[in-house]
């Protein structure tokens, strides 16, 4: 019996902590609005000449390097990485690294001093604190920004390690967009990237000018768990023929399905891509009774397996495209720190769109024939995943 009072209680307090850092939070967000502006830009679908790429961006770069990952794992990957920022910073070119607290939390302090001595200048965004402990471990930073003496810029999906090469046994391939940009949207990435910076270290620095260059239109929308649910709504309400939504994570609000299902009715043709395996408990489970009520009323529904699907990517009748950091999950929607990019470019959304139809032919559909074959675990991790939707 007490240890039942005992566990009644810690809830309760977990509930108030919960919410009063929500509270907090909202009354203190981060809002940064960006118009649309200029960029030429590069996409990149796979890991390994992503990195490549960078890497030789970094090495080249002759005035200034500011890079911030929500992840940076502990293995060749990452130290190759890291080595790369170091060589850079013993060259006194001035380099800045900002990673979030809790995802990469491999950073250890050996590693992290080895940093410092090389001229480094190394800090955590999202170092959770009292009050609101709870809350505050919550929310983590989940963009993955590089900026590089303010001419090129890189904002998408990829973290930094082997998973994200296809070097997992569990994941395989692995699945994501990232783009390598030029133009003066670098200046509202690098904008971004420093506002993270400040809050982490109270260092205010100006964004390096961009050059005045790039011949297609983009949008920077930057978000801190307030603003997603809207941005998503708006997007989906503007379809009218085609919808194309890739998430590793599909947990959308009873607003957004309520857009979902207006979509449907009016006949347009949705589809969800989303991974047939999962990275986190209970992430999959917590999405299937959104797929169901979609799949009921003609959503095509498909669950990729040559991999990892990490991508997120929202694509409205082929005329705007929607890539970045931010899952179609609650986390994202109003926890998070996330960045994306608008892109209005017919070009390289028609390859988008091609390579988005490319990965769902492989995908597995859901259907009625998968939903009465899912393992008796899989039932009860929904029944378990409803309670836990906030945090997923």
């Amino acid at each position: 019996m007490m240890v039942v009072l005992i566990i009644i209680i810690l809830f309760v307090l977990l509930l108030i902590d919960f919410k009063l850092g929500r509270r907090q939070h909202h009354r203190h967000a981060r809002k940064l609005s960006f118009e649309q502006t200029t960029a030429d830009y590069t996409l990149f679908k796979n890991g390994s000449p992503m990195y490549e790429k960078l890497f030789n961006d970094i090495y080249q770069a002759t005035t200034q390097v500011d890079v911030f990952f929500y992840l940076i794992d502990k293995d060749y990957i990452s130290r190759n990485f890291l080595q790369v920022l170091k060589n850079k910073a013993k060259e006194g070119v001035p380099v800045r690294l900002l990673a979030d607290r809790l995802g990469s939390y491999r950073l250890n302090k050996q590693i992290r001093q080895e940093l410092e001595d090389a001229g480094v200048e190394f800090r955590f965004a999202e170092v959770p604190t009292f009050p609101y402990l709870f809350y505050k471990l919550q929310r983590r930073n989940h963009r993955k920004i590089a900026i590089i003496d303010g001419e090129i810029g890189y904002v998408g999906g990829f973290n930094i390690g082997k998973n994200y090469i296809g070097q997992s046994s569990k994941f395989r391939d692995w699945r994501d967009y990232h783009l390598r940009c030029t133009g003066r949207m670098v200046k509202e990435l690098h904008e971004v990237m420093l506002d993270d910076w400040d809050l982490a270290t109270g260092e205010k620095i100006e964004a390096l000018e961009s050059p005045d260059t790039g011949s297609q239109n983009v949008r920077i929308v930057a978000t801190d768990g307030v603003g997603l649910e809207d941005e998503l709504k708006e997007m989906i309400d503007r379809a009218e023929q085609e919808l194309m939504i890739g998430t590793p994570y599909f947990i959308p609000t009873e607003r957004l399905m309520g857009a979902l299902e207006d979509a449907l009715q009016r006949g347009v043709e949705l589809y969800i891509m989303v991974p047939l395996k999962s990275d986190h408990p209970f992430v999959k489970e917590a999405g299937i009774p959104y797929l169901n009520r979609l799949y009921r009323l003609g959503a095509n529904v498909g669950f990729f397996d040559a991999g990892f699907y990490h991508a997120k990517v929202v694509i409205v009748d082929g005329q705007l495209a929607d890539l970045g950091t931010a899952n179609f999950d609650r986390r994202s929607l109003f926890l998070n720190k996330e960045v994306n990019t608008f892109i209005y470019e017919k070009p390289f959304i028609d390859n988008l769109r091609d390579m988005y139809l490319e990965d769902f032919e492989d995908t597995i559909p859901f259907d009625d024939h998968w939903l009465r074959n899912r393992s008796a675990g899989t039932r009860i991790n929904e029944k378990i995943a409803v309670l836990l939707r906030p945090f997923l």
